[in-house]
């Protein structure tokens, strides 16, 4: 069954700081037109070309999703990638005046909350789909994935740390724009505190806090009550949803993802492909 596809009626903006690299950074989502896909934008970038959100663009990184390299790239694009795609929005741009988005609290719900205001909006043209002929299973270091043929995208995800607020956690979440935006979307990244110093001696969360993500020492969380008990199994759902928008078109599957990672759910993307 074919499907319109979905745009934005007008401009949306947010501000903030980067997770990982500290800037501070404008970002406006801008309608574009049918088959235009979705695609970054970095304004302070004297060439301003559009990047198409296509894992052929992504670079294999370190706790994030990253489009290019060298100065023009783009990074920790998976929240703001998971709120396009978990509303079913095929045809934006998205504009920053940095390397990075903002973090915001953590979440994909600020992204939801900024699209909604603009007004979700069909337009000219059918949405492309990418549905599966047969399995596939990948594995990539821990990660272990399965994509399924399936009528519409649905991910069940295993995570496992050895940390008595977490453990093992496993769910299934159907992913609509009803159900992303109240079971997935709200989900804060996290950390843990004996993790700082080394992530921040190789450059990374250096916007970090506890107002923008879940922080955890030896034994609790220490910046404040949790969304959900299985708040960390939601927002590795949230990635993954977000690194599959790499696809660059609406995935229809059923993936499974056991400890999935960013560099992990990229490889599956490129294998949907093959």
């Amino acid at each position: 069954m074919s499907r319109p596809r979905r745009t934005i009626a007008r401009r949306a903006e947010v501000a903030g700081v980067g997770l990982h690299l500290g800037h501070p950074c404008r970002l406006a989502f801008v309608p574009a037109a049918s088959g235009a896909g979705i695609g970054f934008v970095r304004s302070d970038r004297p060439e301003r070309a559009r990047v198409a959100a296509d894992a052929a663009n992504a670079v294999l990184t370190e706790r994030r999703t990253q489009l290019g390299e060298g100065a023009d790239a783009i990074h920790t694009v998976e929240h703001v990638l998971a709120a396009v795609a978990g509303l079913g929005i095929d045809d934006v741009t998205i504009e920053l005046d940095a390397p990075e988005p903002p973090i915001a609290d953590g979440s994909a719900a600020p992204f939801v909350t900024a699209l909604r205001e603009a007004g979700i909006v069909e337009h000219a043209g059918t949405a492309d789909v990418l549905a599966l002929r047969h399995a596939i299973r990948i594995e990539d270091g821990e990660s272990r994935y399965e994509a399924h043929p399936a009528g519409a995208l649905e991910v069940n995800v295993t995570i496992a740390f050895p940390h008595p607020m977490i453990g093992t956690q496993a769910g299934t979440f159907a992913v609509t724009p009803t159900g992303f935006s109240r079971e997935l979307a709200p989900a804060r990244t996290f950390g843990f505190v004996h993790e700082v110093e080394a992530l921040r001696a190789r450059g990374l969360i250096q916007g970090a806090s506890i107002e923008n993500a879940v922080v955890l020492d030896d034994r609790d969380v220490v910046s404040g009550p949790l969304r959900w008990p299985d708040e960390f199994l939601r927002h590795k759902a949230l990635d993954v949803v977000g690194d599959l928008a790499l696809a660059g078109r609406r995935v229809q599957a059923r993936i499974v993802a056991h400890r999935p990672s960013h560099r992990g759910t990229v490889q599956l993307v490129r294998a949907l492909h093959d």
